[in-house]
């Protein structure tokens, strides 16, 4: 377990660069070819930590601003994913659920149940939190091993048939995104859009940011329209006039450097991932392997971020009318942009479909984040973590993890029973759920458009 918890140390950084460097040299690629695309994916994900990183200062001044303004009181305190991954990464259970992840992925690519490679070892952490909510509420270890397999397996599947999606609106070849809490989303949004295709007028609007741009010149390009939105931002946050310009100007910076930031990623990822396509097809003519990779590279997309900026005040403003809602947005809410991302990339960009998107996966991510608020609050205390007495502690990722939250309520309802046939019933409803999201997916896609 240390010796895991040593290595996740180094951080995304520096571990992704270091497995991309490995597998570069087991698919064929020279030294130093090899060394070149695993350091660029290395810079690659350290430019686009510390833009986000800044990106999240710049909010959080505004977003603490507007909960004071707002005079906002809730049962529930949103501590953020640092809160999750804590005791996540405490767990007694890591280790197992890190190996067999792995060893599941590996035997899966071999029988041909998956395309995905999943590389981000990092956010590994997202299937161990699976495993100790579902433990903290059965009280056993492996019940909770069982359902972060489960939600890895899912993830993995979720993956597949996004790829294709990813791959043409990222132009990232052979890549897919397998980060649970984000892709845990993709079916409600690709489903929302085929919804919002037969809803006569809505149907036709299409907010684009080229087609915008074209109309506006200068007023409609990211760098535009990242400003207004930093300028609405510190205005809702009730901040001093130069707090209001200077935010305008740091959102203007993000809209710019973010997505060619992970432009930078994307240039050291393909040639690796197309070495690897290339000597999985010498090999095995009929195989198709995606490298599966975090969310991040979205953002080469300008209107990805857009909209996941403008959900951020959305957001706010939702959880105090939300019914069943106890939870106030806090320590993640600057995160934001993070688990909303499909809710624009599966309508193509088009940010009116991307808000209706965005709405709807901020209510779920809401309601789960609430109702997981007692488990998470017992998990952080017995992981000795510094949490408020008076109020219960949660957060938006951990309700973001949407298919975590499936498995841990399925097994809070079948508790009682025998634990092999509650591991069953939870396997053939996996199974159930595997078959709904294929259809989801296969329903016919109008022409992708790349913005």
């Amino acid at each position: 377990m240390e010796v895991v918890q040593y290595i996740l140390g180094f951080g995304p950084a520096v571990v992704i660069p270091i497995i991309m460097f490995i597998f570069a040299l087991i698919f064929g690629a020279k030294l130093g070819i090899a060394a070149k695309n695993a350091m660029t994916v290395g810079i690659g994900f350290l430019g686009l930590s510390l833009l986000i990183s800044f990106m999240v200062s710049s909010l959080s001044g505004s977003t603490e601003a507007m909960v004071k303004n707002l005079n906002l009181h809730y049962e529930v305190l949103d501590l953020g994913w640092p809160l999750i991954s804590a005791f996540s990464l405490a767990a007694l259970s890591l280790p197992v659920v890190y190996a067999l992840c792995f060893i599941t992925n590996l035997i899966m690519i071999s029988t041909n149940t998956t395309k995905t490679l999943n590389v981000d070892f990092w956010n590994y952490w997202h299937f161990v939190f699976a495993g100790v909510i579902v433990e903290q509420v059965t009280g056993s270890f492996w019940i909770g091993v069982f359902a972060s397999l489960l939600t890895f397996i899912v993830t993995l599947k979720i993956a597949d048939y996004i790829a294709p999606h990813i791959q043409t609106f990222c132009d990232t070849p052979n890549v897919t995104i397998t980060q649970a809490e984000i892709v845990a989303w993709a079916p409600l949004a690709f489903l929302m859009d085929r919804i919002i295709d037969r809803i006569p007028v809505i149907n036709k609007i299409d907010l684009n940011l080229n087609k915008i741009e074209a109309k506006l010149g200068f007023f409609g390009s990211p760098l535009a329209m990242g400003a207004i939105l930093g300028v609405i931002i510190g205005g809702l946050g009730a901040l001093p006039f130069s707090e209001i310009v200077k935010s305008g100007m740091n959102f203007a910076a993000v809209m710019v450097l973010l997505p060619t930031m992970a432009g930078v990623l994307v240039s050291g990822l393909v040639p690796i991932t197309e070495i690897a396509s290339e000597w999985v097809k010498k090999r095995f003519p009929t195989k198709a392997l995606y490298f599966g990779i975090s969310g991040e590279i979205t953002f080469k997309n300008p209107a990805v971020l857009s909209v996941g900026i403008l959900m951020v005040p959305i957001t706010i403003l939702i959880s105090t009318v939300l019914p069943f809602n106890t939870m106030m947005p806090f320590a993640d809410i600057p995160y934001l942009p993070m688990f909303v991302v499909f809710g624009t990339v599966a309508c193509n960009g088009n940010m009116f479909r991307g808000l209706i998107n965005g709405i709807v996966i901020v209510c779920g991510i809401l309601w789960f984040g609430s109702d997981l608020a007692v488990v998470s609050q017992a998990l952080a205390e017995k992981a000795n973590l510094n949490v408020p007495k008076e109020m219960l502690s949660s957060s938006i990722d951990g309700g973001s993890h949407a298919f975590s939250y499936l498995f841990y309520k399925m097994f809070e309802l079948l508790k009682d029973m025998n634990p092999i046939f509650s591991g069953v019933l939870t396997l053939a409803a996996t199974a159930v759920i595997i078959i709904i999201l294929k259809l989801i997916f296969n329903i016919k896609e109008k022409t992708i458009k790349t913005v």
